[in-house]
């Protein structure tokens, strides 16, 4: 089985993920953190050096190679969504984390380093280029501020059950 977890920055894909992994005792990968791993590079570098388009191709490569592993739950950069063909690659069950935005807002202030789109654009205008995007690749949408960690990772640990009997 495969978990793959998608949405705005701040939405605690992270956090979330590692709990996660850790509770339904599966390999945890930050797709993020494996790309720059892979390019030797952080991706404020690759985005810099290359461009999105370069970094958006990248990412779908390294979806690709992860789409192939069983039994891990990947944590997925905010912007998984804007190449379509990312949805084929997601084999498994896809959760949407949401969060209001000024709660997105607050979780990024000061993360521009780490996030570059986000020296561009604001959380906002993101927000409106991908919300369809995320329903679109999404099996469930989970609201991250509604709950605590522990029961967001119960919800969908049993969803995950759910589907496999």
């Amino acid at each position: 089985m495969k978990i793959y977890l998608i949405g705005m920055p701040g939405s605690g894909k992270t956090t979330i993920g590692k709990k996660l992994a850790e509770r339904i005792n599966y390999r945890y990968i930050d797709l993020d953190e494996y790309i720059e791993k892979q390019a030797c590079l952080f991706i404020s570098e690759i985005f810099q050096m290359y461009g999105e388009k370069y970094f958006r191709d990248l990412e779908s490569n390294m979806l690709l190679e992860l789409s192939k592993l069983d039994n891990i739950v990947v944590a997925c950069g905010g912007g998984i969504v804007v190449n379509k063909k990312n949805k084929n690659l997601m084999k498994g069950l896809v959760l949407y984390l949401t969060a209001p935005l000024t709660e997105l807002e607050r979780r990024t202030k000061g993360t521009e380093d780490i996030r570059p789109l986000l020296n561009e654009k604001t959380i906002y205008d993101l927000y409106e280029e991908r919300k369809d995007k995320y329903a679109f690749f999404s099996d469930i949408a989970i609201d991250t501020t509604k709950m605590d960690i522990s029961a967001i990772v119960e919800v969908i640990n049993n969803y995950e059950k759910d589907i496999n009997n």
